[in-house]
């Protein structure tokens, strides 16, 4: 969404929709309203370096891949408030958006996936909102990712206490997170071509592969498993 900066010609309802955007973006981008979705990221951050230190050293193997965060844009905060209709305030964004902090662990087997979302509802500081399985039940895309909105605790200044923001932590193996990096930056959705439509078919195919590979090599772990128990006894 791009606003025009020009006002000649706009009607009253238009230049006052302007002048929201613009208080909209100053507002969503001070310092003040950003650091607590920052230090909500860094806090969830930590913790999963933790349970990964803490896993990998009993299982015997890296739980955790990657992990990754980013604090949603200002103007993408702004489009996503247009989209879904919502009053153009700062206050609104936070009560209504909950993505505007977001942070990925990409696990290597999925029954990590669900171990790791167990754990983090499993936190008492974290006050569960919502959980969305796309990995179960897949988006017609094909599309699959393990998405937790929780309720994060950060400090705020001196003698203010401690508040809390919603996160989304999306978890997800590499073979998931592989297809998705791809489907995303083809941008085939923004073109307008009838030809399309037999690319949204093979990437539902190659999203259908994922799946029996990421069942696959969990089979393939398990076995590797009950040979060296075996081997040990």
């Amino acid at each position: 969404m791009v606003l025009n900066d020009s006002k000649e010609g706009r009607s009253g309802t238009d230049r006052q929709f302007d002048d929201e955007c613009v208080l909209f973006l100053a507002a969503v981008g001070s310092e003040s309203f950003r650091a607590p979705y920052e230090e909500a990221c860094r806090s969830i951050r930590e913790k999963l370096e933790q349970i990964n230190e803490e896993l990998s050293r009993r299982m015997g193997r890296r739980f955790i891949k990657s992990i990754e965060s980013r604090v949603k844009s200002p103007r993408s905060c702004l489009n996503k408030m247009v989209d879904k209709k919502y009053e153009i305030t700062g206050q609104t964004a936070s009560e209504r958006l909950n993505d505007i902090a977001g942070v990925r662990a990409v696990c290597f087997f999925l029954d990590d996936v669900y171990k790791l979302a167990d754990i983090l509802l499993g936190t008492p500081e974290y006050e569960f909102i919502k959980l969305k399985d796309y990995v179960k039940k897949p988006k017609a895309s094909g599309y699959q990712s393990l998405h937790l909105i929780l309720r994060v605790p950060f400090d705020r200044t001196a003698g203010r206490g401690t508040e809390s923001v919603k996160v989304e932590i999306q978890i997800r193996t590499q073979a998931m997170d592989f297809w998705s990096d791809i489907e995303h930056h083809f941008i085939y959705k923004e073109v307008t071509d009838d030809d399309l439509s037999e690319v949204e078919e093979e990437f539902l195919k190659c999203a259908k592969s994922v799946r029996k590979i990421d069942k696959q090599m969990l089979k393939i772990r398990k076995k590797i498993l009950r040979a060296k128990r075996a081997q040990a006894q």
